[in-house]
């Protein structure tokens, strides 16, 4: 059983926890020496905060190196191209400090399946990060690929079936003209999903998957036992091995990313750029401060980058940029006076 998240750290200890996953960077490149060693004996012993920020470093190290060579290394490159030593040891830090932050280990989520891990490595349709795609499948159903999706179609005498290792996609079922009798499935690693005449929407988030329906109905089914539940139009779940939780109305907004765009409806900031950073590369944070603002409108994701643009234009904050993969929108300071 995979290790459970552990708490996110206060935001007061943000800045320490950047400094300790800077630090494991900087002792674990090729041309760290002894006086490195010393400045970070000095920092590790200067106060508690310190001391408890490198345990939390070592636990995400120590999980991050549990992870099969080649899945650690394709995690490890997903942060960009490879480069020079100085510039990948910032990957290093940037991975660790995002990691750390959202309590939860990069290592816990690729170790959350292997199976489905792999699965998405080998997949017969992907989508890249920021990608989505559209495709007309055999039976007149209509499938999109939300950013970062794998899976594979095999549709079979008996079934039609699409295995989602990952990401998200939006079905638009069809009734199967040559056989009507066959069911249109979407399986996770969560359990099997049955379209009832239907335009639904299926997520694997972590430990459950999220189901979302728009018209008709779906049949949930967990993986590991449990009941099966039928899910109207108009409500969403969670379901997971041997669960279903209760549901709850689906955002109508929800599946605008069909439509190439997100479309906010008194969203917090916080949670829309959670949404955004999905369909760009590298760590998209909020300050706290900030975090409450609400956002309404209809954003085009063909450029992320306009979108903070506009949010900068638009809200009391401003973009800050450590590298090009990691981007903070932080509280805009008031302009002192003259």
């Amino acid at each position: 059983m995979p290790p459970k998240p552990g708490p996110a750290m206060p935001p007061a200890d943000y800045a320490i926890l950047q400094e300790a996953a800077e630090w494991f960077a900087v002792l674990r490149a090729d041309d760290a020496d002894p006086a490195d060693q010393q400045a970070w004996e000095r920092w590790h012993d200067l106060s508690a905060g310190h001391r408890a920020a490198w345990r939390r470093v070592e636990a995400v190290s120590a999980e991050f190196h549990a992870v099969p060579g080649e899945a650690a290394r394709q995690a490890l490159d997903a942060a960009g191209p490879r480069q020079s030593d100085a510039t990948r040891r910032s990957m290093v830090k940037g991975l660790l400090a995002l990691c750390l932050a959202s309590g939860l280990g990069g290592a816990t989520l690729l170790r959350r399946d292997t199976r489905s891990w792999v699965a998405s490595l080998n997949a017969g349709e992907k989508t890249a990060v920021g990608a989505i795609r559209q495709l007309a499948l055999a039976d007149g159903s209509q499938l999109w690929l939300n950013t970062a999706t794998a899976l594979d179609i095999d549709f079979s005498p008996g079934l039609r079936r699409i295995a989602l290792h990952g990401g998200e996609i939006y079905i638009a079922s069809a009734r199967d003209s040559q056989q009507p009798a066959r069911p249109l499935v979407v399986d996770t690693v969560h359990g099997r999903l049955r379209a009832l005449g239907t335009r639904f929407s299926v997520q694997p988030q972590g430990d459950a998957t999220l189901l979302a329906v728009y018209e008709g109905s779906v049949e949930v089914a967990p993986r590991d036992g449990g009941m099966a539940r039928i899910v109207p139009a108009g409500q969403q779940v969670r379901f997971g091995d041997g669960f279903i939780g209760e549901p709850f109305p689906a955002d109508p907004n929800g599946a605008a990313w069909i439509e190439y765009r997100l479309q906010p409806e008194q969203m917090r900031l916080d949670d829309f750029l959670v949404q955004l950073s999905r369909y760009r590369r590298g760590h998209l944070g909020c300050a706290p401060e900030v975090a409450h603002l609400r956002l309404v409108g209809s954003y085009p994701l063909a450029d992320t980058d306009r979108i903070l643009a506009a949010l900068e234009a638009t809200l009391p904050v401003k973009i800050h940029r450590l590298y090009d993969w990691w981007v903070t929108v932080e509280a805009q300071l008031p302009q002192s006076k003259q």
